[in-house]
């Protein structure tokens, strides 16, 4: 019979009145705004930390595509790529035979 009249009094709410959590609903109200400001601070964070980490492989792709042209650059800036191209283009152009000159002035 006391297992009954308990279950009835957490069903039926009795069970706050007589444990006097009534006196306090400030403090609970004031312990579940601050549940949900934890929870909502950690949904932001994780946030940012999926974005941060979206944003670093992006840099990472960006670099090896920086490191990729730059290298081909180089290549194709060679004296003998750019003969080759100019060949290549039926150009009229053709590399000096001799070095160019220093002008020295006293």
């Amino acid at each position: 019979m006391a297992k009954r009249k308990w279950v009835s009094e957490i069903m039926g709410g009795q069970i706050l009145i007589h444990s006097g959590i009534l006196q306090q609903m400030g403090f609970v109200l004031y312990l579940f705004v601050l549940v949900i400001f934890y929870i909502s601070l950690n949904f932001t964070i994780e946030s940012k930390l999926i974005n941060e980490r979206h944003n670093q492989r992006e840099l990472k792709n960006l670099k090896a595509d920086y490191t990729g042209k730059r290298a081909r650059l180089l290549y194709k800036s060679k004296r003998a790529e750019i003969e080759k191209m100019l060949i290549e283009y039926g150009s009229d152009l053709k590399s000096p035979a001799d070095p160019p000159a220093y002008i020295k002035l006293d």
